[in-house]
């Protein structure tokens, strides 16, 4: 009876480590399995709203750092470019 039970809880850690230590392709492997088991169609990487939802974040991210770029290149020049002749007068007075 004992051993009965020994094996059973070994059966069950082993399942337990081999879902732990599974990749990707395991778990998609699987889920296909567990579908087709169950008569239904395997889900076949992301839908189509979460690839939207991806271009419209990096769209957004790039126009954000285009912003900061274009907020950080006029203070700049601002400062360097378009005044250097005040800062010229201004060393020469002092």
């Amino acid at each position: 009876m004992a051993t009965e039970s020994q094996a059973a809880a070994l059966a069950r850690l082993a399942a337990d480590t081999k879902t732990a230590c599974a990749t990707s392709a395991d778990i998609t492997k699987a889920a296909a399995a567990k579908a087709k088991a169950a008569g239904k169609p395997a889900a076949k990487g992301f839908c189509s709203c979460a690839k939207a939802a991806v271009a419209a974040h990096s769209f957004y991210a790039s126009v954000a750092g285009g912003v900061i770029i274009g907020i950080v290149a006029y203070h700049l020049v601002n400062k360097y470019w378009l005044n250097k002749d005040d800062t010229a007068e201004q060393s020469s007075a002092e």
